[in-house]
């Protein structure tokens, strides 16, 4: 079974327990945001074709906005095809 990770690295704040990279710095975003779309592109062809799960974690993946998401599964949708 093929998944994607998608790691959201932003928090409202840093909890001391965590150890995961995170970042409460939210100007970032749209930076973050750029970067995992060329990421995602770049690393095509290490899945294949079909995705049948997608992950979003990290920090607070509630903190990306509807549209940061919807940028993020169309691009997805571009390249791989979908098990279900």
């Amino acid at each position: 079974m093929s998944g994607i990770y998608i790691h959201t690295p932003f928090c409202k704040q840093k909890c001391y327990y965590c150890d995961f990279f995170s970042s409460t710095q939210l100007d970032y975003k749209d930076s973050y945001i750029n970067a995992l779309l060329i990421e995602i592109e770049e690393r095509k062809e290490e899945l294949g074709d079909e995705i049948q799960t997608i992950y979003f974690g990290g920090g607070t993946p509630s903190l990306l906005s509807l549209s940061d998401v919807e940028t993020i599964l169309r691009k997805l949708e571009d390249i791989y095809s979908f098990d279900g």
